[in-house]
Parts: C-alpha cells; sequence; structure tokens
C-alpha cells in the first residue's frame, strides 16, 4: 500500500495540472497574512480566509510541519499564535484549574492576563513565552545569513516583540479572537509571501537536507530498499472523517508490545524520509478531494489509478455514487446525494452496464481511462490519534468497473420513473437504519462487508440482508432499494451455489410463470391486499399494516384468515369478482401453505410482494396513457 502511494506521488509530480507538495514542503492551512515592514514592524494583517458564512482557512505550500508531540516543536515561516506572537487562549474552567487553583509546592505558574470573558481567557504565560522563543532562534538559525531584506525584517519582528503588548496593537485586536483560534500566519513583505522567496527557500531546503531524519538513524528502507535516513515519527493524515482534526497517524508504535530488538517507534517499521514523505503527501492529496474520497459508515474510502489525469477517479467515483457532483450546493454530509442525478453521466453508465451484462471485457472506447490500468481502493477507520485500514484491494481498473457495474446490474428491478435508476452504496447502507432515526448511524461492519463483497464480486454479507428483511418486517413497506437488494443477495446466493433455487427465478420485474412457493405467496398477498383496498376505498389500516411481518414468517398460520377476509371484500364490491382470477392464478401450484419460511423464502416472497404490487401501477400507468 505504502509502495503504491509512493509511486502515485511521482506520478503526481510529473503531471504539470497537478499542485502537489516537493519534499520539504507541505500543505497548510493558512488563516492570516502578517505583513511587515522593512524595520521589522507589523504593518497590517491580510485576511486569507474565504468569504463563506462560516470562513475556511486558504490551503498552500509551506515549509514541512512536521507531526507535532508533546514537547515545543515550531513551524517555519507559518504557525498559530502561540508560537507566533507568545500567546495562548483558554476555556474559562481550564484556565481557573491550571492557573488560579493551585497552592502550595503546587503554585499557580506565573502568567498575564490580556484579554478574557465569561468563557475564555487570553495570556501570556511560561509555556507560550518558551513557545515564541523557541520560534525565534529557529529562525534566526535557518535565515540569519539571507541578504533577503525580508529576512532582514522578520527577524527584527521576532527580535523587537513583546508577547505581553499582544493586545495593544491596533491591527490585532482587529482579529483578536480569530488569530487566537488556532489559524495558521504566515509573513509577508512588499507584496510576496516569505516563504515562497527563492532565498528564503534555498536557505529552508539547505537547512532540512542537514537535518533530515532523528539520531542519523539509516537503514534499508522497506519501500524502495535503498539505505535512508529513516522516519522516526510519520506525518500525520488528514481528511479521514472522525478522526482528529489535526490528522491521524497510519504508521505509529506507541507500546513496547508493538516493538522489537530494543528500536523505538517507526525505527521497528524502517521507512525512509523521502518514502514516507511521498506515501503521506499522496495520501493527504488524495483525501482533500472529493473526486479522489468518499464516505461510507465510518469508513473513508480513497482511490486511485496509476495514470496522470483524474479520468479514472471521476468515472469510479460515479460508479459508487451516481449523483451530478458538478451541483456545488450540494453538502454530501447533510443532503441526500441521490436527489440530483447527471443523466449524460447516467446514459453513459448504461452503456456501461450493457457491456458489462454481455459479458464483453471492458475497452478504452467504452470508458475512456486505460482499462488496464492499476486501480486502488482504500478504506481508513479512525482509532482516536491513529488509523485502521479497514480493507485495500488491488485491482485493474476495467476489472473495478466491471465488478461495481455487476453490483448495478444485480440491484436492477422495476421500479418508479422518480426514483434513482441506480443507488449508491451510502443510500443502500441508510435503508437500513429507521427513517425516524434523528442521526442515522450505519453499522461500520455492514459498510465494509457490502463494499468487500462488490469488489470481490462474492455474496453479500447476511447481516445485510437480515438488516433489509427486519426493516421491511419492520416499518411494513418495500421500496425499490430494498427489493432491489433482496435480488441482488439471491442472485449472488445462487450463483455461489448456496441454495437450491434458480438463477431465471430472479427477475427484474413480475414473472407471472415462477413456480417458486414463497414468491406465488408474496404475489398472493399483493392481490389480498388490493381486493381489501378496491372494496373500502379510503381504508387506513391494510392487511398489509397488520399481517405483512407474520405473514412473510409463518404463512400457513396466517393466509387462511386472509383468504376468508378476502371473501368478504369480494362480495362487498361491486366489481370484487374480478379479482377471482388473480387469486386462482397465484395460487396455482402451491398444495398447501408453509409452516416458516427461511430467510431466503423470505426475500422470495418480499420479491413476489414488490412485483405484483408494481404490475398494478404499471397497468394503471398504462390506462392513464391511452386515456390520453
Amino acid at each position: 500500500m505504502i509502495r503504491a502511494l509512493c509511486r502515485y506521488y511521482n506520478i503526481l509530480a510529473e503531471d504539470e495540472d497537478v499542485s502537489i507538495s516537493r519534499p520539504g514542503y507541505s500543505s497548510g492551512r493558512v488563516s492570516f497574512a502578517l505583513v511587515l515592514s522593512p524595520e521589522g514592524g507589523l504593518s497590517y494583517i491580510a485576511d486569507l480566509r474565504s468569504d463563506d458564512k462560516k470562513p475556511r482557512p486558504q490551503a498552500m505550500d509551506v515549509p514541512l510541519q512536521a507531526t507535532r508531540a508533546a514537547g515545543i516543536a515550531p513551524y517555519v515561516l507559518c504557525d498559530t499564535a502561540k508560537y507566533v506572537f507568545g500567546v495562548e487562549k483558554f476555556k474559562r474552567n481550564e484556565f481557573e484549574k491550571r492557573f488560579l487553583k493551585s497552592s502550595g509546592k503546587n503554585a499557580a505558574p506565573e502568567h498575564t492576563v490580556l484579554a478574557e470573558n465569561e468563557k475564555e481567557v487570553a495570556l501570556v504565560h511560561q509555556r507560550s513565552r518558551d513557545c515564541f522563543k523557541a520560534f525565534r532562534d529557529l529562525h534566526h538559525e535557518i535565515f540569519d545569513g539571507v541578504e533577503y531584506p525580508g529576512a532582514r525584517a522578520l527577524l527584527a519582528f521576532l527580535d523587537s516583540w513583546d508577547p505581553e503588548s499582544f493586545t495593544e496593537h491596533p491591527k490585532i485586536v482587529e482579529y483578536l479572537d480569530d488569530l487566537l483560534a488556532g489559524g495558521s500566519c504566515i509573513f509577508e513583505y512588499e507584496g510576496a509571501f516569505l516563504h515562497r522567496n527563492p532565498s528564503m527557500m534555498k536557505a529552508w531546503e539547505r537547512y532540512h537536507s542537514s537535518n533530515r531524519g532523528d539520531d542519523n538513524f539509516t537503514a534499508q528502507c522497506l519501500v524502495t530498499g535503498e539505505s535512508d535516513a529513516v522516519a522516526r515519527i510519520h506525518q500525520k493524515i488528514k481528511g479521514v472523517t472522525g478522526s482528529h482534526a489535526s490528522g491521524a497517524s497510519l504508521v505509529s508504535f506507541n507500546d513496547d508490545s508493538f516493538c522489537s530488538y530494543g528500536k523505538k517507534q517507526s525505527y521497528n517499521a524502517p521507512i525512509g524520509e523521502s518514502s514516507m514523505f511521498k506515501y503521506t503527501t499522496a495520501l493527504n492529496h488524495l483525501l482533500a478531494r472529493k473526486e479522489y474520497r468518499q464516505n461510507l459508515a465510518d469508513t473513508t474510502i480513497a482511490f486511485w489509478a496509476e495514470t496522470s489525469g483524474t479520468a479514472c477517479e471521476e468515472l469510479a467515483s460515479f460508479f459508487l455514487n451516481p449523483y451530478d457532483k458538478a451541483e456545488e450546493d450540494i453538502d454530501e454530509e447533510s443532503v441526500d446525494p441521490e436527489r440530483v442525478q447527471d443523466w449524460k453521466k447516467i446514459e453513459l453508465m448504461g452503456e456501461i452496464l450493457d457491456k458489462v451484462r454481455r459479458g464483453r471485457k471492458i475497452q478504452t472506447e467504452d470508458i475512456g481511462p486505460d482499462p488496464e490500468a492499476n486501480f486502488y481502493v482504500l478504506g481508513l477507520a479512525p482509532n482516536r490519534a491513529r488509523l485502521a485500514v479497514r480493507f485495500w484491494h488491488v485491482d485493474s481498473f476495467g476489472n473495478f468497473i466491471t465488478r461495481v457495474g455487476q453490483h448495478h446490474l444485480d440491484m436492477e428491478i422495476v421500479r418508479r420513473d422518480w426514483e434513482p435508476q441506480y443507488v449508491s452504496i451510502y443510500r443502500l447502507l441508510n435503508e437500513t437504519t429507521p427513517p425516524s432515526a434523528d442521526n442515522k448511524v450505519t453499522s461500520p461492519l455492514l459498510g465494509d462487508l457490502v463494499m468487500r463483497s462488490i469488489l470481490n464480486n462474492t455474496p453479500y454479507p447476511v447481516q445485510m440482508y437480515n438488516a433489509i428483511l427486519t426493516r421491511v418486517k419492520t416499518e411494513r413497506s418495500i421500496n425499490s432499494i430494498r427489493a432491489g437488494f433482496i435480488k441482488a443477495y439471491l442472485l449472488r446466493f445462487i450463483r455461489a451455489g448456496l441454495t437450491n433455487l434458480q438463477e431465471d427465478m430472479i427477475t427484474v420485474s413480475l414473472n407471472v410463470d415462477n413456480p417458486n412457493v414463497p414468491y406465488r405467496l408474496g404475489r398472493l398477498f399483493a392481490v389480498l391486499e388490493r381486493v381489501q383496498t378496491d372494496a373500502n376505498k379510503g381504508v387506513k389500516s391494510t392487511i398489509g399494516s397488520k399481517y405483512f411481518s407474520s405473514v412473510s414468517t409463518t404463512p400457513a398460520v396466517v393466509f387462511p384468515v386472509l383468504l376468508k377476509l378476502a371473501q368478504h371484500h369480494i362480495a362487498k364490491s361491486d366489481w370484487g369478482f374480478k379479482w377471482r382470477p388473480d387469486i386462482e392464478e397465484t395460487l396455482a401450484g402451491v398444495d398447501e401453505f408453509p409452516a416458516y419460511l427461511s430467510l431466503e423464502e423470505q426475500g422470495m416472497f418480499m420479491l413476489g410482494y414488490y412485483h405484483q404490487r408494481r404490475a398494478f401501477f404499471e397497468k394503471k400507468e398504462v390506462v392513464a396513457d391511452e386515456g390520453e
């Protein structure tokens, strides 16, 4: 996995259309630019955040921001107010606990309160002073010999700055709360950012190259096989849903039980500094862009192809989640992405699926990108400050499209015109949660198992199938998504040779010739429900709302009662006699009502029920069209 990410970094670095960090740099989220005068004074502060209702920091390449441990570790030319100004903000209760309630040997540390309100306190204390001093000393160490006037202005600012004067500067007061909220600051001189100045960059790169690796520990890199300075701490991965805002580690050792031969931390998995930089930069690049990632329950999925450009990733993203990503007003976390569909892409998807249905191999002219390109799918889940790899799939891009396409073909079912033609995995999983739930939280286990089934073209998990059946019986309602998954589950169950059912029994729409008894009983129940509604116009409670769960599980107990009730409804209705042939037709071949239906038989029952109900609606729609 790490080797594949390193190869992908090399591809991105050679692509002129891609902006990706070079060695010694990383992507930082910058909120403000501190504009310096030639004498080192703070002239004004430029707000670099977006103009949205909730301003967002601007992403830009800055000198490498290594993972910060508990100690003091300043960044170069880009850092927070605690390091740049020596000032820190605390919640009121935390401030009182740390600085006011200590006594005796644990006397309260010396501090100076600069600003406060009922909730927060801004102050200067010994640690914030140490952070500023470390920031100042580091910049002197790197830039003392640089002749660029901006470097001299920066050092003059740091030498003359007094943390206690923070709230006295008129420009700082304007952005006081935002500066202390944790946003990073960069420096600007005569209209240019200092971290982009060639002289400053050269000085930084020289310093960085001479300080690579901790304790000068070198070993054979597991990725390249070459001797390199080993990274003791790996850069954090950002963008995984549910992980820490500052990122989480993919490779780390934090317990003696994980270590061997007296080695500490990541020395147990010797990965060179250059390889570490490549894989973390490439993965952060993927997770930062919507077209390269999707969320599935608590799992964040990243995928990429070993090709330049984004054609593979865009097509893969649409196959996994068929909605129009060009709609910028869609918030994927709060709005159902199935509400908007791109019909041009839907048409292309239909053409590709037609080739998959006929068993044709995917060609370049079918999809555009190279189908033989290596394609990778990585599932990551948060685990406190670390990441867990849920799944890792390697295949050709053509095979990936074929397998996801087969999933959509298996899910294909007769539906209403306004229902989505292709369903995302995200929406499929939502069918396992009650609609009344305030916060729908689908099972992480189900998401991972379903994704593995799709990628490996294996039977769907019985846990997912059981969850769908449970929702249908609990809510006494079956829609096209639930019916589609039941159909897909049974098809793959048959192909795996795990049942005596035949594949031709599982169809997209109503199959009146299907001899399967549970399927016919499902059809019969739909007919009896229709008889009741015809005899009692406007009835609020049907036999479906009362008996669906029991009739789909123990038909021998319920159907005799329902058939007797149906005779009453037929006699009551002026046109009730027209339903007798339908009842007789669905009962043909049913010698006796089964005492109990297995899970597979319950699925066939529900499929028959859904197909028969859709057939009723189709007849009504056809009659309406003829009338028009």
